[in-house]
């Protein structure tokens, strides 16, 4: 199952990267990472039954044989990479290889997969028939129009495509421990069906270091490009724990628990985002042992938190909301209601944080988009006071006291979002 071959002396110090395909891909997905990273892990694909070298096998995905194969070599330092249905096979080949209390993986990468505790919303298209299957990977999972174009390849692939999905959709999320391995996320920033917010869901499932990246590219990243992703991988392996700059069009927000000054986090995240602190801008918030810090690259930055379950986070009116604002909340579900008046108002801090305007001034056409959210033309006329650029953006983040609501106002419409959290002591 695991792909062989004779490992050159050169490399016999670094970890080995075991890597698991998306639904119908195989281990050729890999190549291309496994030359990028020649120098800084031993990348080894694992072979699926049912395609390339094992195609005259039935397609299946059995957590089990995988973690057999994976266990003779786990004496060595590994790490463990899974994309799409790949990031949950990943997950519970980790979690079944701590069940035989083998050694873990020095971190576990996922790459464009609803977290394992949520729903795998295009996996109810495998009971469509063949041509509507299609048509909903190629529109929404980033397939190759060829599938709809070339019988042959449709006749090889489909099998394999309706098992994947298959497994997928029967899937069953046992709770149990949350891993206690570092794990590091990546979207695909124009990837519609896994955006970095629902990626953010993965931060749930360690209680060790987080991280989340959006890469360029739609939902197959893997293929659309490497250099974003095997870049941070190859640093992370190497435990290169210096500053790494900032790209313009780049946030990077920190969570950190425990007591931290506001002087203390713009220091800490300035440093760790490079040697050009000048060009640098930050914005933070403390809430109730939470502190949180977005850092950009010379555009403004407003943040700002709110905790579902708590008397302020749970009040439909504080004062904040204006009358249309309560209308609006009015006029959803009751049940719902606490939540979107929860959003409006972080939406409202966040964006009078980092533009400077009246919060009393600041509205919303439509609290229940998912957003982000484009603001109402300011009443203020100054020029200082113009909106018009400004976009919030709300990400559910994973905290040790539960999830919180935060929200990021940029003045620009694409957010390239990093995310990084730490413990107190984690300097």
């Amino acid at each position: 199952m695991v792909t062989e071959y004779s490992l050159p002396s050169t490399l016999e110090s670094v970890p080995t990267l075991f890597c698991l395909p998306y639904a119908g891909g195989a281990a050729s997905a890999f190549w291309g990472m496994r030359k990028a990273l020649a120098d800084a892990a031993e990348v080894v694909p694992i072979h699926l039954p049912g395609r390339e070298s094992r195609i005259a096998e039935p397609p299946r995905v059995s957590v089990g044989e995988i973690a057999d194969e994976m266990a003779s070599r786990t004496r060595r330092p590994y790490a463990v990479y899974g994309h799409s249905m790949g990031a949950r096979i990943a997950f519970e080949v980790v979690r079944e290889l701590r069940r035989r209390a083998l050694p873990l993986p020095v971190c576990l990468y996922v790459g464009g997969a609803h977290p394992p505790d949520r729903k795998v919303p295009i996996a109810a298209a495998v009971d469509l028939p063949d041509d509507a299957f299609i048509d909903q990977l190629i529109s929404r999972a980033g397939a190759r129009e060829e599938l709809r174009d070339m019988p042959e390849l449709r006749e090889l692939a489909m099998p394999v495509l309706r098992s994947d999905f298959g497994w997928i959709k029967e899937y069953r999320y046992t709770p149990e421990p949350p891993l206690d391995v570092p794990l590091v996320a990546f979207a695909g920033l124009d990837d519609a069906e896994v955006p970095p917010s629902v990626m953010l869901g993965w931060g749930r499932h360690t209680r060790s270091r987080f991280d989340l990246r959006a890469v360029r590219g739609g939902h197959l990243f893997l293929a659309d490009r490497h250099a974003d992703l095997t870049r941070f991988i190859a640093r992370d392996l190497a435990g290169d724990g210096g500053p790494e700059p900032l790209e313009d069009d780049e946030v990077h927000l920190w969570l950190v628990t425990g007591n931290t000054s506001a002087a203390d986090l713009v220091d800490m995240v300035t440093r760790r985002c490079g040697s050009d602190r000048e060009a640098l801008r930050c914005g933070t918030v403390h809430h109730d042992g939470l502190a949180l810090a977005a850092v950009t690259r010379g555009h403004p930055v407003g943040v700002a938190i709110g905790r579902p379950g708590t008397p302020d986070g749970d009040a439909l009116d504080d004062g904040s909301l204006g009358a249309d604002e309560r209308e609006q909340i009015e006029g959803t579900a009751e049940e719902d209601r606490p939540w979107v008046a929860l959003r409006a108002r972080t939406a409202k801090k966040a964006l009078a944080a980092g533009s400077g305007a009246d919060p009393a001034l600041i509205g919303f056409p439509d609290l229940t988009a998912p957003g982000p959210w484009r603001p109402l033309a300011h009443r203020d006329p100054s020029p200082s006071a113009d909106l018009t650029p400004w976009r919030v953006t709300h990400l559910p983040l994973p905290t040790p006291q539960g999830e919180v609501v935060a929200a990021v106002a940029l003045p620009h419409d694409r957010m390239r979002l990093r995310f990084t959290a730490l413990t107190g002591g984690s300097r």
